[in-house]
């Protein structure tokens, strides 16, 4: 009975194990770069859970009508600061909060996006199927924001894929030592048993 709930106990001992590194590697893919929320808004993150779709959208169909670069929206009476070919920057005259408010409104219909409140800016992130690959508002310029739309690249995407298989390798990795460490007590406790365990001798005399 002792040898049996001690099995019993690794056993449980490592499913929960396993329960864990499998949470952990999928916890990090959403949170890729830090440890960072979504911000709250008012009406567009319930809008993109009324309106998501089963498959991956381009958001120039369902951003309003007006200027863009690659698919992302621009917020008119701003300045051109530069366009380069993977980098649109734009600056207005306006504070962070108005900035911010029109976004959120021109992809209130985009269900491909991801708010991520950083110290120094908003991170808006594409998880669809639009060319660009962020949209990031400063939020350092006081009564003038910056605005840099970013284009999708393979080094991102590539990332992604190798952050993803690092996590399976740990998984399988912390599985594997945890089997030996358990064979290894199941193997003491046997030993230990067996040398416990005396054959039981024969009275001597004669009758």
């Amino acid at each position: 009975m002792k040898k049996t709930g001690l099995y019993l106990l690794i056993m449980l001992s490592l499913i929960s194990l396993f329960a864990l590194t499998v949470e952990t590697p999928m916890a990090s893919q959403e949170q890729p770069k830090e440890a960072i929320q979504p911000v709250p808004t008012t009406h567009g993150e319930s809008s993109h859970k009324g309106a998501r779709k089963s498959e991956p959208i381009d958001s120039s169909t369902v951003i309003p009508k007006g200027p863009q670069w690659l698919g992302a929206p621009i917020m008119p009476d701003g300045t051109k600061v530069s366009e380069k070919e993977g980098r649109h920057v734009t600056e207005y005259n306006m504070p962070y909060n108005q900035v911010l408010a029109w976004y959120q409104d021109a992809l209130k219909k985009y269900p491909d996006t991801r708010y991520r409140d950083w110290k120094e800016e908003m991170y808006i992130e594409d998880q669809g199927v639009s060319k660009w690959h962020s949209i990031k508002i400063s939020k350092t310029g006081g009564s003038k924001t910056l605005v840099t739309i970013q284009k999708d690249n393979w080094t991102w995407i590539m990332a992604t894929l190798f952050i993803r298989f690092v996590g399976v390798f740990v998984v399988l990795l912390v599985l594997w030592i945890s089997l030996k460490i358990a064979i290894l007590v199941m193997l003491k406790f046997v030993k230990e048993e067996k040398a416990t365990q005396k054959p039981a001798t024969a009275p001597s005399g004669n009758q």
